[in-house]
C-alpha cells in the first residue's frame, strides 16, 4: 500500500463515519477490497479453495450459456452500488441483460444487477442472509438473489414476484438453478464440480459404552 493511501486510510479510520465519495476515493487506490454501508467501511477477507472453485464454476457455466447474447456475468471485482441504501458491495457474482447503469465514468461500479450470487462462509453467512440481502432488496433492478453453500450441496434461490420474494431450496445434483432474469439454467452438479466438502466435525463419535 502506498504511503498516500495509507495516510488516507488512517485519516478515515479516525472518523466515525465517512461519505461514499471518501470511500470510493480510498477504495480505488487500496490494495484490498472493502465494502461500504451508511458511513462505515468493512474490510473483506480472502476466500478459501471451495469458494474459489464454486465461483469459477458458476462464472464459466453462466458465461458459456450467455455467450452471443446481450447478457453478461461479472465476478467479484465489480462493485455494486445500492444508492437508496447508501451502500457499495462486491457480490461474488452478478449480472444483467441490457445496458449498464454506472456510478460514474470510471465504470467500476454499477447500479442495476438483475441477479446476484453470494457464496456463503462461516464469517459471512448471517450477514449475507440478513443485513446484506435486506439492502440488496432496495435495488429496483434485482430479480434474483442466490446463496450457495460451500460446505454441502445447498443452493438457496430468492426470486422477486411483485412485492414478494419467493424462496426455493435446491439440494439435489439433478436439480437446476434457473436464473429467469437472464434466461439461464445451470445444473447443480456443475455448480459443485470438483468441490470436496469438509468432514463434519460435529458428527457423533461412536461409543463402546452401552446406553
Amino acid at each position: 500500500m502506498s504511503g498516500s493511501v495509507y495516510g488516507y486510510l488512517m485519516s478515515v479510520a479516525e472518523k466515525r463515519f465517512v461519505t461514499d465519495e471518501e470511500y470510493l476515493a480510498w477504495e480505488r487506490e487500496a490494495d484490498f477490497k472493502s465494502e461500504y454501508l451508511r458511513g462505515e467501511i468493512y474490510a473483506m477477507s480472502g476466500a478459501g479453495l471451495n469458494h474459489n472453485i464454486i465461483a469459477s464454476n458458476l462464472n464459466r457455466a453462466i458465461g458459456n450459456r450467455l455467450e452471443g447474447r446481450p447478457r453478461l456475468v461479472l465476478g467479484s471485482d465489480m462493485r455494486v452500488q445500492v444508492d437508496v441504501a447508501d451502500a457499495y458491495f462486491y457480490p461474488d457474482i452478478s449480472g444483467l441483460c441490457g445496458e449498464f447503469e454506472f456510478h460514474d465514468d470510471r465504470q467500476d461500479t454499477y447500479k442495476n444487477p438483475q441477479f446476484i450470487i453470494e457464496i456463503l462462509s462461516d464469517s459471512t453467512e448471517s450477514y449475507d442472509k440478513g443485513k446484506k440481502f435486506f439492502n440488496y432488496q432496495m435495488l429496483s433492478s434485482l430479480k434474483e438473489y442466490v446463496l450457495v453453500s460451500q460446505k454441502m450441496v445447498a443452493v438457496e434461490l430468492y426470486r422477486k414476484d411483485g412485492d414478494r420474494w419467493i424462496y426455493q431450496l435446491l439440494r439435489g445434483d439433478d436439480e437446476c438453478l434457473e436464473l429467469e432474469s437472464v434466461g439461464c439454467e445451470v445444473p447443480i452438479e456443475e455448480v459443485y464440480r470438483n468441490v470436496k466438502f469438509p468432514v463434519d466435525d460435529e458428527a457423533p463419535v461412536k461409543s463402546d459404552v452401552p446406553r
